[in-house]
């Protein structure tokens, strides 16, 4: 959305994006809209401006217990379970004395096998850590509703 020209009503809601581009003025309507796309949300550089009057507003999430159990929630709960156990499993696996020890012997005369294992095995570790950080945005997302207030 363009920037209005000078001698339009300044007044409305106005943010910045993450990339620090300008959107404004906005109406309320148009303003929770954007809030809905994600556009605005926590941590997120919000004002309101009415006359020659500007107001901070304040973006927080509020837990919804309706939302948190909803199937969404409950999906993306699950997801984030099925990711946590496969790691924990994972590394108890290769925590396993006689495993590594068979591994060991297997691997004896064969060091790029080797490496290549331990270099899969530490990707999958490091993969799974992160979609289990973008799992969770999503739990807390689907499961929550942003709140503005002026300040």
């Amino acid at each position: 959305m363009e920037r209005r020209a000078i001698h339009e009503d300044p007044d409305g809601y106005y943010f910045r994006s993450p990339t620090g581009k300008l959107y404004g003025p906005l109406s309320r309507f148009q303003f929770e809209a954007w809030s809905m796309r994600g556009a605005v949300g926590p941590g997120s550089k919000v004002w309101r401006q009415q006359g020659a009057h500007h107001y901070r507003v304040e973006i927080s999430r509020r837990l919804k217990w309706q939302k948190l159990l909803s199937v969404r929630s409950c999906g993306a709960m699950s997801d984030w379970l099925m990711t946590f156990i496969s790691v924990v499993s994972l590394v108890f696996l290769f925590s396993l004395k006689k495993l590594r020890d068979d591994l060991r012997k297997e691997l004896r005369g064969h060091a790029a096998t080797g490496v290549f294992l331990f270099l899969l095995f530490a990707a999958t570790v490091v993969l799974s850590v992160s979609a289990m950080r973008k799992l969770s945005k999503r739990v807390v997302t689907e499961s929550t509703d942003i709140f503005d207030h002026e300040v």
